[in-house]
């Protein structure tokens, strides 16, 4: 599912479709640390103060579908919201990944500390689609 855009400046950073050979995606800081032990995939989503892991549907079941906004509107939330909070990076700079690195994206705000975070899917089980925003 990719987002319909208008000619103003939406905030829209990016989008991909990827197999999610472990059914997970990881936003986090870039210098971040955190391993999330205790995460054991059961929940939609693990949030530590400056990573979030997003459970997805693994790559058996075919592709997920990524859009990533620097902007905040309710307009682009799709149907299940499961993440709306914050999320924080020394230098505002995160990245967006899966455990093994074959897709990685930056996500570069220049703000350092707190940010708002909301995730966003087509369904809260089995997810095929996933829309972030991140603002300040």
């Amino acid at each position: 599912m990719t987002a319909e855009r208008s000619d103003e400046d939406d905030g829209f950073a990016g989008s991909f479709r990827v197999f999610a050979h472990h059914g997970l995606l990881i936003f986090r800081d870039v210098r971040s640390t955190e391993t999330h032990d205790g995460y054991d995939g059961r929940v939609p989503v693990h949030a530590r103060p400056d990573s979030v892991y997003l459970k997805v549907r693994n790559a058996v079941d075919g592709p997920v579908s990524v859009d990533v906004f620097e902007h905040e509107s309710d307009d682009l939330t799709l149907d299940a919201v499961l993440f709306d909070g914050a999320v924080s990076s020394e230098h505002g700079e995160f990245v967006l990944h899966d455990p093994d690195n074959g897709i990685s994206m930056k996500v570069i705000t220049d703000s350092p500390g707190e940010a708002r975070f909301r995730v966003s899917a087509d369904a809260e089980r089995f997810t095929a689609a996933l829309r972030l925003q991140i603002w300040y």
